[in-house]
């Protein structure tokens, strides 16, 4: 049965868009609202209000806002802790719209601006997120596009991460299936076909420097390749910076 799950139908693609779009919002609101001094649990009320609000039935699994040495923590959903200047947020979340869950990670400065260190750091992983996104099209395999990733990351991280490649620091699989579970059924060896839907999210994870990156978005297989599903929720540094001082300005 897991298999018959792997290819989505348009109804199942419809529902997942809309538990997307969702998302997308509700990371884009948090960007805007995010300061230093709040607390993790603030910003996680603020998503799952903003889920309910625009009509997610439920999480698609518990919250994850992680920020200072948090961002390090994979699975981390206390989000009790106070955010401070200097902080990176890893927010990990996705809303649940007519049984399919969406699942986005955005990281962003809790001050609203990158340091120096969190910009490289955090461009590293974006590169290698696009490097596996646009090597995804049918036929390929999650396993070659973790490869991918990982080999882009080794490539190019120069002496960010000291004596070893920043590679070391992805501690976590680049991919996993999407639909009615956020890590859905189906074997990660099985080719990409038009129809599936994966996410691609590599991450660094620092914890010496309490400095954590994860940049997730979810993707759809198509014909030619691939189309981002999630692409509304920003993540070019400049965007988010953008995002953050237009939140700044609201009374």
């Amino acid at each position: 049965m897991s298999r018959l799950r792997l290819v989505k139908d348009a109804d199942e693609l419809a529902r997942l868009r809309k538990a997307i779009a969702i998302t997308e919002e509700a990371q884009r609101d948090a960007m805007r609202r995010i300061e230093p001094g709040m607390y993790e649990y603030q910003t996680e009320a603020l998503i799952e209000y903003d889920f309910r609000r625009n009509g997610a039935e439920r999480l698609g699994f518990p919250s994850i806002v992680g920020s200072g040495p948090n961002s390090t923590l994979l699975h981390y959903d206390k989000n009790r802790r106070r955010m401070e200047a200097g902080d990176l947020v890893v927010m990990d979340i996705g809303a649940e719209y007519g049984y399919y869950t969406a699942d986005v990670t955005r990281t962003v400065p809790v001050s609203g601006s990158f340091t120096p260190r969190q910009r490289a750091i955090y461009d590293l992983v974006l590169g290698a997120q696009q490097a596996a996104i646009k090597a995804v099209r049918p036929g390929v395999t999650i396993k070659q596009l973790d490869q991918i990733a990982r080999d882009h990351m080794r490539a190019t991280s120069g002496t960010l991460c000291g004596k070893v490649t920043c590679d070391q620091h992805f501690v976590h699989g680049l991919s996993h299936w999407l639909g009615m579970d956020v890590h859905d059924v189906g074997r990660i060896d099985t080719p990409l076909a038009p129809g599936m839907v994966l996410t691609i999210e590599p991450g660094v994870y620092i914890s010496e420097e309490q400095l954590g990156v994860r940049i997730e978005d979810d993707v759809l297989v198509t014909a030619n390749g691939s189309e981002v599903l999630s692409a509304g929720a920003p993540k070019l540094p400049q965007e988010i910076e953008s995002l953050m001082r237009e939140g700044a300005t609201v009374p």
